[in-house]
């Protein structure tokens, strides 16, 4: 049976030197992957990115016209393009402008064949990590969004990152209004069977470990819940707490 062969990684040079970017094709292909297009200013790069799908521009940092490489990175990081600079200058004004970009690599000039490769290998597979984890984040938070418990996130200082839209409901406090706010200026909870204050559940609840509050929603609207808390974690490192929220309607408050 005969198995489709993948199609070759698209990559864009921007050079306006002519003889270095035939150079730097020929090095490329000879490689294995596509060069269809080089571009020789900013202004170029662009066109040939919004007509054209790359999966990683080459970047002269100097280059002749009113935009740089840097500032013609910059542009492509907005169009999903990751970026590897080639470069004579490694001085450190340089490479403190061009880090503002985050691009995925540098190779000095002149340009080794091992650089080249080492470099547009880690680049292209970097690049699709960070796509797959775009892609994995995307789905989370379409999940936590549809779920009918309220959802809310904090970093490790407490902060509200995340409400889904049942959190939004329960809290009357919308998603923009809640972001950057410690936890409880968004979320009041009460002692089930009295009015007073309770401690902030992520310090007062073990991990999994879930209890009965009464929520005074912003409106003044008191809802029976539950509130279960987890530590957010990612190999080993705490990345804050995620609180669940679960409405009680069968459960009626009692003030005690």
């Amino acid at each position: 049976m005969q198995t489709q062969e993948e199609p070759k990684k698209q990559i864009l040079v921007v050079e306006d030197e002519g003889l270095i970017a035939a150079d730097i094709r020929q090095r490329l292909e000879r490689l294995g992957y596509s060069v269809p297009m080089i571009a020789h200013s900013g202004e170029e790069a662009l066109r040939c990115v919004r007509s054209t799908p790359f999966d990683l521009a080459l970047m002269d940092i100097r280059l002749q016209g009113p935009m740089d490489g840097i500032a013609t990175a910059a542009e492509l990081k907005g169009l999903n393009v990751p970026v590897v600079y080639v470069t004579a200058y490694a001085d450190q004004e340089t490479i403190s402008r061009a880090k503002i970009t985050e691009p995925f690599g540098y190779i000095l000039k002149p340009i080794a064949d091992g650089d080249l490769r080492s470099a547009v290998q880690i680049s292209l597979y970097k690049s699709e990590m960070e796509r797959r984890l775009r892609s994995s984040e995307a789905w989370l938070a379409t999940t936590l969004r549809s779920v009918g418990e309220g959802i809310l996130a904090t970093n490790p200082d407490g902060e509200v990152v995340f409400v889904n839209p049942m959190a939004v409901k329960l809290t009357c406090a919308s998603a923009a209004e809640a972001h950057g706010r410690l936890l409880l200026d968004v979320i009041q909870l009460c002692e089930e069977g009295s009015r007073r204050p309770a401690k902030n559940p992520i310090l007062d609840l073990l991990p999994g470990e879930s209890r009965n509050y009464a929520l005074i929603a912003k409106s003044g609207a008191v809802t029976a819940v539950e509130v279960e808390c987890f530590e957010n974690r990612l190999a080993g490192d705490v990345l804050g707490a995620i609180l669940v929220v679960r409405h009680q309607p069968q459960r009626k408050w009692k003030t005690g």
